[in-house]
């Protein structure tokens, strides 16, 4: 286990920018505007919609909930309300990026879906254009672990880059078994990763809404699978495995919550928001020398 400097600079914005659009889960409006920030700072969400702006870091310490997507919020009852809820696409772009130091004025509890992947996000983001700082990024680089919970696995090997090998199985016409393996590099995330957008089952739909969820998605924010056809208006997908390869940006966008970016290659089976999260505080206690967490039992958003 290492933490590791290669020379290489801190990033943040050039200047800002803004995006605006409805958030997935909840259905309500939101405007993101993406702002610079120092060395060190790391990404934080700012809710300028509440009492005394509470700040909510992009951290796995304050991940609330993994259900259909991964949310942060704070303790306590002054800051109740204070959450920030399916987090993982912008962070997904970040990283994607080598963005490390941002502040995000959010003015509602979810960020936009925009079309259920990180390609806006990227769009905006870059066009912005990034800034290096004057300090070196720091990269945590980890000794071999494994995290199994039933049929989920995930092996973490040290490595001098980030490479995730994301395998699904699932017992459907369209989807079945699917392996992709993405190495982090520039512009890789962009033209491998970046437009795969969230899925759903068609039969899901309404037992989602049931639960609150799913209350902005759309056909033009999911592919919406059923037995027979993808019901998009364009019935075509973005990649030929665009599944494996939303896990893949879901996966990488939890692993920006650990708080530095990885060294490490990863082969992950079966993976979902719960589990990333789990894998997160794993390697989050090995970086800092504690006893490593029992896995916290998840619901499956797999």
């Amino acid at each position: 286990m290492k933490i590791l400097t290669t020379g290489e600079p801190q990033r943040t914005l050039a200047k800002e920018a803004v995006y605006k659009g409805v958030g997935l889960h909840t259905g309500n409006k939101c405007q993101l505007v993406f702002k610079p920030a120092p060395a060190d700072h790391g990404v934080v969400f700012v809710r300028v919609d509440l009492p005394d702006r509470p700040r909510l870091p992009a951290h796995h310490s304050i991940v609330s909930s993994v259900i259909r997507g991964t949310t942060l919020s704070l303790d306590g009852e002054k800051n109740h309300e204070a959450r920030v809820h399916t987090v993982e696409h912008v962070l997904s772009a970040l990283y994607g990026l080598g963005i490390d130091n941002m502040e995000i004025e959010v003015n509602a509890n979810e960020p936009p879906v925009a079309d259920g992947s990180a390609a806006p996000f990227l769009d905006v983001l870059e066009k912005a254009g990034v800034q290096d700082l004057d300090k070196p990024r720091r990269f945590f680089q980890p000794d071999a672990l494994e995290y199994r919970a039933g049929d989920t696995f995930y092996e973490v090997q040290p490595a001098d880059e980030l490479t995730l090998e994301t395998m699904i199985s699932f017992k459907h016409p369209f989807i079945g078994d699917q392996k992709v393996e993405f190495t982090l590099g520039p512009g890789r995330f962009r033209s491998e990763i970046s437009r795969a957008r969230t899925f759903c089952f068609d039969y899901e739909v309404e037992a989602l809404k049931r639960q609150g969820l799913a209350r902005g998605g759309s056909l033009d924010n999911a592919v919406v699978v059923g037995m027979d056809r993808i019901h998009n208006k364009e019935k075509v997908l973005r990649y030929p495995d665009e599944f494996v390869r939303h896990k893949t940006l879901d996966l990488l966008g939890d692993l920006f919550l650990l708080g530095l970016p990885l060294k490490a290659r990863i082969k992950a089976y079966r993976v979902g928001h719960g589990h990333n999260v789990n894998l997160v505080k794993q390697l989050a206690a090995q970086m800092t020398g504690e006893v490593p967490p029992v896995p916290s039992s998840v619901s499956s958003s797999y």
